[in-house]
């Protein structure tokens, strides 16, 4: 076996043994055992030549490595200062640390305490607004966040270092302009293309639109509290591109950057640029794209695995995407391991960008009633059903439910997010510097996401378009043994193909 394979498969170890610490625990002693079992193998297989046996050991201790870094973050979210003071009323002070979250019933803001490990989720009134870099003082009973719907809420929080949550205290302004003046520079940009997008559509166009570019789904709305109150079928946007399968549009992840790579780089080669410069000119728009909707982490994950996938075609290993993906998740997961259990976010970029792998060009391949061009069409679609199928056993295991129709709705909807995406960016930079430009250029990208709103009310409304549908672990992980399994016999033909 040689070394880069060994760093993969130790790489895939490491993921391994986090997740196994995700779901058992086991005793002090045991762990010692284990990690002693590594050495030894490995100092056995050097001294009697037994690379297999020296493997073996690098391979577990890589396990263990995975195990102990999850137990010690673990320790941190139910053994620390912040923790102890739940179900007491005290005094907070503290800097908002993030974008904060608005909708009609408040603000969720995150705060970041001083001299305190962790963080606090205040749910606030409406008004008055707060935003990154504000210290805010509030008085306020403490609470740990509990599981809602079946979801494990405290632990989704916990990732993220979020440990308690205050439930609408009275707020106070202390100061302004706390916080990292970049990452404020970043947000203000942000909400200067939010602003630009809302002055030159109407709604829920520009809600719709905010959510595909920034990621932002607080406006995801399709009716107001009155029109909801009368009319029980007006659902919210939201919940329609839930059951219509197309919600992973308005998400950040890596179904998202894999999507417009797989979108940019041909329609530069077709304006003549070389692939190698269409592919690095891809990577910093994936990154300018990341950090003007504010550097948040789902979308930098995404990011970090498109980049290093389109990194490995330019320096013409294409073969070793899957290779740097799986490091670089195995990199992702050992700076925060909880994010490997308690971040479908997470789960969902990695598989999306899996199945945009494994299996985009052979579905590719079998899309033969597309015309072949333009080339991105058929390769748009590719992508999307790759991501599909790698992602849906997740998802059902998560939300319980499957979109009967959410195949034909991206067919139909894909061959138009390129467009969206661009022209998009287009129109709201132009919208922020004046809103004139914005009024003259509306109209196509309006058309567009009218057609993308006629979609997702129609597939969202047939019969049968959300069916009930639940799954244990078991048949989440038989679902992905089963598709490592396709997956291995699709590369296997791959390279069949290629000799013959």
């Amino acid at each position: 076996m040689v070394y880069p394979r060994i760093f993969l498969w130790s790489c895939a170890a490491m993921l391994a043994g986090t997740a196994a610490a995700s779901m058992v625990s086991i005793s002090r002693f045991l762990f010692c055992a284990l990690a002693a079992a590594a050495v030894f193998l490995f100092l056995a297989g050097i001294a009697a030549r037994g690379h297999k046996i020296a493997i073996a050991g690098i391979f577990l201790a890589c396990a263990m490595l995975g195990f102990w870094r999850f137990d010690a973050v673990w320790q941190k979210t139910v053994d620390n200062d912040l923790i102890k003071s739940s179900g007491q009323t005290a005094e907070i002070i503290g800097i908002v640390a993030a974008d904060p979250v608005s909708s009609d019933a408040g603000q969720q803001i995150i705060l970041r305490l001083e001299g305190k490990e962790g963080k606090i989720l205040a749910l606030a009134r409406r008004y008055p607004e707060y935003q990154y870099g504000d210290k805010i003082k509030f008085t306020a009973k403490l609470e740990e966040p509990q599981p809602f719907s079946g979801f494990d809420y405290k632990n989704y929080l916990a990732k993220d270092g979020i440990y308690l949550m205050a439930r609408y205290p009275e707020t106070e302004l202390v100061s302004a302009d706390n916080g990292n003046p970049i990452y404020s520079g970043l947000l203000w940009i942000k909400h200067q293309l939010k602003q630009g997008i809302g002055q030159s559509l109407p709604a829920p166009h520009n809600s719709l639109l905010i959510a595909i570019l920034l990621g932002d789904q607080s406006g995801l709305s399709g009716c107001s509290a009155k029109e909801t109150s009368t009319d029980p079928d007006c659902a919210k946007l939201k919940e329609k591109l839930n059951i219509s399968g197309l919600r992973h549009l308005s998400a950040v992840s890596g179904a998202h950057v894999a999507i417009m790579a797989q979108v940019i780089v041909p329609a530069l080669i077709a304006l003549g640029w070389w692939r190698q410069k269409a592919l690095w000119a891809t990577i910093v728009f994936v990154w300018l794209f990341v950090l003007m909707i504010g550097l948040p982490a789902s979308a930098v994950r995404a990011a970090i695995m498109g980049s290093l996938a389109m990194l490995a075609q330019i320096i013409g290993r294409p073969g070793d995407t899957l290779r740097i993906v799986v490091i670089a998740a195995a990199a992702m997961v050992l700076q925060n391991p909880l994010i490997l259990r308690f971040d479908i976010g997470f789960q969902l970029s990695f598989l999306a960008v899996l199945g945009m792998i494994i299996f985009a060009r052979p579905i590719e391949r079998k899309l033969f009633i597309i015309p072949e061009k333009p080339a991105f069409l058929r390769q748009s679609l590719a992508v999307a059903i790759a991501a599909q199928v790698f992602t849906l056993p997740l998802i059902v295991y998560n939300f319980g439910y499957v979109s009967s129709y959410g195949l034909f709705a991206n067919v139909l909807a894909e061959p138009l997010v390129p467009f969206i995406t661009i022209y998009g960016f287009v129109l709201a930079i132009l919208g922020a510097i004046s809103p004139v430009p914005g009024w003259i250029l509306f109209f196509p990208i309006w058309m567009a996401l009218s057609y993308l709103l006629v979609i997702t009310n129609l597939f969202s409304q047939l019969p049968g378009a959300k069916v009930n549908f639940e799954i244990n672990f078991f048949w989440l992980a038989l679902s992905y043994a089963i598709l490592a399994v396709i997956a291995h016999r699709a590369k296997e033909r791959e390279k069949l193909a290629f000799l013959q």
